[in-house]
């Protein structure tokens, strides 16, 4: 359908620009208030030259990509997963980086993994079948034992913070945990640890989208744990997206098997000094475009700046505008807005709160501050190529890697209905009806 640029859709811009307006304005005292109370403890500070002396540290990346249902056949698609990683050496005397060769066992080639899933809709035992052993496959470790670690880690620091005097019981069992975490008054679920499809929250199994994300995922955090559990030792960990756990009112239990390999990521990388950062470069955090606009106008557009994000626990204060966003900061996570160049909008990062409770926070306010500035000068100076000036470089390159263009997917497609052809099927069964009918 050709789209007509006349009056029709002149009105239609003023009738989306009026809704746009009268949203910002709902929340504009709001937004105000916020903004005074961010001002005041945003912390400015001055980059490291491009050329420096500075202890050299290696940094990683990771991102994933893919092609949902590339061939779908009655109710059977089969969906194309990648995962790709960039791994660096800072050489500050030199003002450069330079490739690391690292090939973590799960990689299929030298930059990451490529796999294929076939799932059916409505067979939803199936899919957690498949599911299950995907990461077992992948993480070279099952979700049970991953699930079990994690919520071990969970209860043992509650029961810390609720009785820090007293040793922490033994917590070498599902039965050992939940007494624990009843009797410090931590809620968990009901069901048993390993009947995952019937307390997780997942997808349907008619609705292949959302499978393909959390199978993808898994491809990410099975990357993560490679490099990990390398020879190489990595100061960064750059992962793609924010670290929202999904939980009931209530719970500390998150309810996404995902999160919980992000949780063993975490408390992996903290065993290893490792800092992981998840970048968010677009985010749903309220008001970031004015927020950019006005503090360009009050500090000028390239001074580099970050503000951490105020939860009521660690400062018995909330922001106003987040009161419908209650994942933000994440539960186990602690966020940060920043500023590297007036090309980039504000980035979000969140880090590990165990690790930034390890690293950064102080009671002594002025070394906390002087912590963060050292974070900021390190990953700022990571974002220093010209082709990505203002982002991570790692990322960018992770991305550029795992990306699946539309040729790409369907040189996939072809070669795999060429190889169902050799095996005797008929190939026109295989090629979606609109492109039999040459409407794609």
């Amino acid at each position: 359908m050709q789209v007509f640029f006349d009056k029709t859709l002149e009105k239609e811009f003023e009738k989306i620009y009026t809704k746009f307006k009268s949203i910002e304005l709902q929340d504009d005292k709001a937004y105000t208030q916020d903004l005074d109370y961010l001002t005041k403890r945003l912390q400015v500070f001055d980059p490291c030259p491009s050329i420096c002396k500075k202890e050299n540290f290696n940094s990683a990346a990771i991102d994933g990509s893919g092609a949902e249902s590339i061939i779908s056949l009655n109710d059977i698609s089969i969906h194309l997963l990648t995962a790709a990683f960039a791994a660096d050496r800072t050489h500050f005397a030199e003002g450069t980086t330079r490739h690391l060769k690292v090939s973590p066992p799960v990689c299929t080639h030298p930059e990451g993994i490529t796999r294929l899933i076939l799932l059916r809709e409505d067979k939803k035992n199936e899919v957690w079948k498949e599911f299950l052993d995907f990461i077992l496959y992948n993480y070279n470790e099952s979700l049970e034992d991953v699930v079990t670690r994690v919520l071990r880690d969970i209860v043992a620091t509650a029961f810390k913070d609720k009785k820090p005097n007293d040793p922490i019981p033994k917590l070498t069992t599902e039965m050992n945990i939940r007494m624990v975490a009843k009797l410090i008054g931590l809620k968990l679920h009901k069901e048993d640890f390993k009947k995952f499809s019937s307390w997780m929250v997942s997808p349907r199994a008619n609705a292949p989208r959302g499978w393909f994300e959390q199978f993808r995922e898994v491809l990410e955090y099975a990357i993560a744990k490679a490099l990990l559990d390398s020879d190489t030792h990595f100061k960064y960990l750059f992962i793609d997206g924010s670290m929202n756990m999904l939980m009931d009112p209530g719970q500390k239990q998150p309810r996404l098997a995902p999160n919980y390999l992000l949780r063993d990521i975490n408390l992996n990388a903290f065993k290893n000094e490792t800092c992981v950062v998840a970048v968010s470069k677009t985010t749903t955090f309220p008001y970031i475009y004015r927020l950019a606009l006005d503090l360009e106008k009050s500090l000028g557009k390239e001074k580099k700046w970050f503000i951490r994000v105020p939860t009521k626990s660690r400062d018995n204060f909330t922001l106003n505008i987040l009161k419908d966003r209650p994942h933000i900061p994440p539960a186990y996570g602690v966020t940060y807005l920043f500023h590297f160049s007036s090309d980039v909008p504000i980035l979000r990062i969140d880090l590990d709160e165990k690790w930034w409770k390890e690293n950064i926070s102080s009671k002594d306010k002025k070394k906390e501050t002087e912590n963060e500035i050292n974070l900021f000068k390190d990953i700022d100076w990571l974002a220093r190529d010209v082709r990505y000036y203002g982002y991570f470089f790692d990322l960018a390159f992770a991305h550029n890697t795992t990306i699946v263009r539309f040729p790409e997917r369907d040189d996939v497609a072809e070669r795999m209905i060429d190889y169902f052809t050799e095996k005797g099927e008929d190939p026109k069964m295989f090629i979606h009806p609109r492109k039999r009918l040459g409407l794609m």
